[in-house]
């Protein structure tokens, strides 16, 4: 109970020595870990509670990993993150060897920057977009420069192809039936004159 008026303890602060990590690492070992506030009485250490927590977890807990974080540890932390949001320590239990102050460290430092740059990019871009002029709708420009009278000639082209075909396929029947009707009026003058001793007036191929 701290007295009143009493100047409180003066912790240590900085780094750690190496003779402070020994002790650190014999308490947790004997008693376990979880017992923080009690270090500092039980092994002389002039280190808060909090101190040798962060102390024992990032740095002399066994199992550690240590080097940079890998392609897959990257990928399982994002995925996680997705889900949890900055619950790092949550996350640093899919992560063995990883610690949750080590995996906030990382992302700050990776993907905080890769996201502030990714919004830089997309507000120059639409502040390019702004100041760019608006362009001419094509199908108007087609028409302004004459393109929708290139159109219209077209398809008067292909009405004018479509119409003599037209005319020519009549004027062959036509043909056809005049050739027919001349033969057979031949034909008919051919017997008349057999029968009538050549005495028939012949006029365009008609008998009177």
């Amino acid at each position: 109970m701290t007295v009143w008026g009493a100047p409180k303890q003066a912790w240590r602060k900085g780094p750690w020595t190496h003779e402070e990590d020994k002790l650190l690492a014999e308490y947790v070992t004997f008693h376990g870990e979880g017992r923080w506030s009690s270090v500092a009485r039980s092994t002389g250490l002039n280190r808060s509670g909090k101190s040798c927590r962060l102390r024992w977890v990032n740095y002399l807990r066994p199992g550690l990993k240590r080097g940079h974080i890998t392609p897959q540890e990257e990928g399982i932390m994002v995925e996680l993150h997705a889900l949890w949001g900055n619950k790092w320590s949550t996350i640093a239990k899919y992560l063995p060897g990883r610690t949750d102050n080590e995996i906030k460290n990382y992302w700050r430092t990776h993907f905080m920057k890769k996201e502030r740059s990714a919004q830089r990019q997309q507000k120059r871009k639409a502040l390019k977009l702004k100041q760019q002029p608006p362009q001419p709708n094509k199908e108007e420009t087609a028409v302004g420069d004459g393109g929708g009278a290139t159109d219209h000639e077209g398809r008067m082209c292909e009405e004018a192809a479509t119409l003599l075909d037209e005319y020519l396929m009549n004027e062959g029947l036509w043909w056809n039936q005049q050739q027919q009707a001349n033969n057979i009026a031949m034909q008919m003058q051919q017997v008349a004159c057999n029968c009538y001793g050549g005495g028939v007036i012949s006029n365009g191929g008609y008998i009177f």
